[in-house]
C-alpha cells in the first residue's frame, strides 16, 4: 500500500511540474505575409484585332457585293516598354504600333491605316487578372483608295482605352473620333481582343 501511495505521489508531482510547462508554451508564430511583387522595367510586344466605328467608305465589287471600311476596324501590332512598381499591384505600359485594315479587292490595295501611341496603367489582381485604363493617340490616319476612288486624310486624334483580362489576354474598348480633311467627323470607337507579352 505504501509503495502504491509513493507511486501516486510521484505521478502527481510530475503532473504539477509538467502542467506549468505546458501552460507557458509560446503561441505559434503568425503566417508569413505574401512576398511583395518585384519591380522593374521590361519590353512588351502586342497584337490586336479590333472591330467597330463609322463607315469611312463602301467598296463595290463587280459581282454585286460590297464591303464597308470602318474607322475603328483593323489588325494591329505594337511594341514598347513597361514598368512594374515594386511592392504594388500597378504597372505602366507605353507602346507605338501600326493598325491596318484592307478589303477583299484583288486588283487594288484599298486600306485604312494609322499609327497608334498608347500609355496604359494597369492594376493587377490575384491569380493573374488585370484591369487597365489609358490614353491613345492615333497619328498618320489615312484612307487609301489606291487610285480607284478618292483618298481621305484625317487629323491626328486623341482618345482613351479600357482593358480587362487575364495575364496576356485582354479585351479592350477604345473611344476615339476622327475628323477628315473636309471637316467630317467619324467615330473610331472599337472593341478588341489583344495579346501582349511582357519580358
Amino acid at each position: 500500500m505504501r509503495n502504491i501511495l509513493k507511486t501516486a505521489g510521484l505521478a502527481l508531482a510530475c503532473g504539477l511540474v509538467a502542467g506549468p510547462a505546458l501552460a507557458q508554451r509560446p503561441p505559434s508564430p503568425p503566417p508569413a505575409p505574401a512576398a511583395p511583387q518585384p519591380g522593374g522595367f521590361g519590353f512588351v510586344l502586342g497584337g490586336s484585332l479590333e472591330f467597330g466605328g463609322d463607315d469611312v467608305a463602301t467598296v463595290l465589287f463587280t459581282n454585286g457585293e460590297e464591303q464597308d471600311v470602318k474607322a475603328g476596324q483593323g489588325l494591329g501590332v505594337d511594341a514598347g516598354v513597361y514598368c512594374r512598381f515594386a511592392g504594388a499591384p500597378f504597372s505602366l505600359r507605353g507602346t507605338v504600333g501600326f493598325k491596318y485594315v484592307t478589303t477583299q479587292a484583288e486588283n487594288a490595295d484599298i486600306n485604312m491605316r494609322r499609327v497608334p501611341l498608347q500609355l496604359v496603367g494597369s492594376y493587377h489582381l490575384d491569380g493573374g487578372a488585370r484591369m487597365g485604363l489609358g490614353l491613345v493617340r492615333h497619328n498618320g490616319v489615312k484612307f487609301d483608295a489606291d487610285g480607284i476612288g478618292e483618298d481621305i486624310e484625317f487629323d491626328d486624334a486623341t482618345g482613351y482605352t479600357v482593358e480587362i483580362g487575364w495575364k496576356w489576354i485582354l479585351l479592350s474598348y477604345t473611344g476615339i473620333e476622327y475628323t477628315d480633311e473636309f471637316g467630317n467627323d467619324y467615330s473610331g470607337d472599337s472593341f478588341g481582343l489583344k495579346l501582349i507579352a511582357e519580358f
